[in-house]
């Protein structure tokens, strides 16, 4: 019976471990697509950055109502990258949800207008597998 129960203990940490050990490479690989899309976006990338979008995603910004859809939200994205604003962020935390297929993250987003001034934000993505791939569900930003 203590051997069982040995055992029994042994695989759970074991499965925990495993887990624990997916979430952590998939919170990494969230993040390393955020300074993908930031480098995409920053160098004017907007089918790079369209590349990264879901089936189903929306655009949540200031002053304007949810933006849904692909085109709309390349639209958006266009306008943006259109703008003499240079916009770069950086994740702060990923966290991927144990059944793989849902993440989210958030982190700070720096806007330097075309002024000169510097006003820094924040912003949260979910993430949605899509096949294989990572993409973005909502992104929303102050």
């Amino acid at each position: 019976m203590f051997y069982r129960m040995r055992l029994l203990g042994s695989c759970l940490c074991l499965v925990g471990s495993l887990s624990w050990a997916q979430e952590e490479t998939g919170s990494k690989e969230i993040m390393e697509l955020e300074a993908q899309w930031s480098s995409m976006f920053a160098s004017g990338d907007i089918n790079g950055v369209m590349a990264l979008m879901a089936s189903q995603s929306v655009l949540i910004m200031p002053g304007s109502p949810p933006i849904t859809g692909v085109e709309q939200i390349r639209a958006a994205t266009q306008a943006m990258l259109s703008s003499d604003d240079a916009v770069t962020w950086q994740s702060d935390f990923a966290h991927v949800a144990p059944s793989g297929d849902m993440a989210y993250d958030y982190g700070t987003a720096t806007t330097r207008t075309a002024d000169g001034k510097v006003v820094t934000g924040h912003y949260l993505v979910v993430w949605v597998k899509e096949g294989d791939e990572w993409k973005v569900a909502a992104d929303m930003f102050n």
